[in-house]
């Protein structure tokens, strides 16, 4: 309590009540620290994915069209979001800004956590496609292969070729 209180500025009561008005908006979670001399720590998690914006922003309704839209192209939508996710991997600095948790072994690459899942669902193998531009151009990599959902929330690509 008393780390929030000092980032936020404000008195520690001040920051436990609003923190616990996260929690009753659902925003937070809470849970209770045991087995420590004293008073139990009372631990504060996000509590899962949310969303502020002012108008409601709708890019989770508009990804998933956008890439049912390119699958009905076929081969030439496919090609066009692995286009796509060349020029987004290039103006990326560093993968881990796009937010996914990679693991990177011999010749394949984990997301354990895919963050275009709602468009995913949609239309995954041009979804899967973009994903796959990106990698190969924010890994300087000649040819990755999207292999599909790598347990409940991930998914997981091969290296075909390295960049010369």
């Amino acid at each position: 309590m008393d780390e929030v209180a000092a980032a936020a500025g404000v008195h520690r009561t001040v920051a436990f009540n609003h923190l616990e008005r996260l929690v009753g908006l659902g925003l937070l979670e809470s849970d209770l620290r045991r087995g420590l001399p004293g008073k139990p720590a009372k631990l504060y998690r996000g509590a899962g994915h949310f969303d502020f914006s002012h108008p409601r922003r709708r890019f989770a309704e508009l990804a998933p069209e956008l890439a049912r839209a390119l699958r009905t192209l076929g081969p030439r939508g496919r090609l066009a979001a692995r286009d796509a996710g060349h020029r987004l991997g290039a103006q990326m600095g560093r993968l881990d800004e796009l937010g996914a948790r990679y693991d990177r072994e011999t010749g394949v690459i984990t997301a354990h956590n895919c963050v275009f899942r709602e468009a995913c669902d949609a239309a995954r193998e041009v979804v899967c496609d973009l994903h796959a531009g990106m990698l190969e151009t924010a890994l300087g990599l000649g040819r990755v292969e999207p292999t599909g959902p790598f347990g409940s929330a991930g998914c997981r690509f091969v290296i075909k070729e390295k960049r010369s």
